[in-house]
């Protein structure tokens, strides 16, 4: 196996946390996103996943780092006509998401709300909770280990189901970083992928942060050849 497999895991900044929201290279950026998560197949994971649970409706759902909101675009259009009533709220540090999205989100039936804000303030502020669901997908890999362990704290607090999509550390997966300009990603992408690998997640590491694991039936997996996920519910 090669010697990546087993790299200590290494948060480093990512350059398109640094730019302003409408910088061109953000925009760019989040462009690539877009096909990134396309490539991984993280619609079909999410939704594999949250079927096994998603049993009732009315729902509140929690996106934290919903970026632009696309990837919960297409969840909506997906699940729509099984879940026909949920308030889906969309959080995140940059208000990029547009109003053709939201406007989208609404057609489905869904109703969309956008919370700008720091998660962690967010969180210990916040009295719309608790969620019926909280995902992130491609977030929590930004935060050192011991933002990491506050913020499952606080969503463990927040709801009775977790999911997260997170990027795997694996030889396989940082291979697959460095080839991410054949999708056409640009420079800022084609950096912060790398990063991004080594900042993710392998084994059981998602699950040592959960505050308890009474009452809460964990799953931890690798999905696809890219992905390492966290599925937490309680029981």
């Amino acid at each position: 196996m090669s010697k990546h497999a087993f790299l200590p895991r290494s948060v480093a900044p990512e350059e398109l946390d640094s730019l302003g929201a409408d910088d061109p290279a953000a925009r760019r950026s989040r462009s690539d996103l877009r096909r990134l998560h396309f490539a991984m197949g993280t619609l079909s994971i999410m939704t594999n996943a949250l079927d096994t649970r998603v049993d009732a409706s009315p729902l509140r759902i929690l996106e934290l780092g919903a970026g632009d909101g696309s990837l919960a675009l297409r969840f909506a259009r997906s699940r729509a006509a099984v879940l026909p009533n949920v308030t889906l709220t969309l959080l995140d540090r940059q208000p990029v998401v547009d109003d053709e999205t939201l406007e989208g989100l609404r057609k489905t039936g869904w109703r969309p709300k956008v919370a700008t804000a720091d998660v962690f303030d967010w969180l210990d502020r916040s009295t719309e909770g608790p969620w019926d669901i909280i995902i992130a997908n491609l977030f929590l890999h930004h935060f050192q280990d011991d933002e990491l362990t506050r913020l499952v704290h606080a969503v463990a607090k927040s709801t009775a189901t977790f999911f997260c999509c997170e990027p795997r550390r694996s030889s396989v997966a940082l291979v697959g970083s460095h080839l991410v300009g054949l999708i056409g990603a640009g420079a800022v992408t084609r950096n912060d992928a790398v990063l991004s690998v080594h900042a993710g997640f392998r084994g059981q590491e998602l699950s040592a942060h959960w505050p308890s694991h009474r009452g809460w039936s964990l799953r931890e997996y690798s999905a696809g050849l890219f992905s390492h996920c966290l599925l937490a519910r309680k029981v």
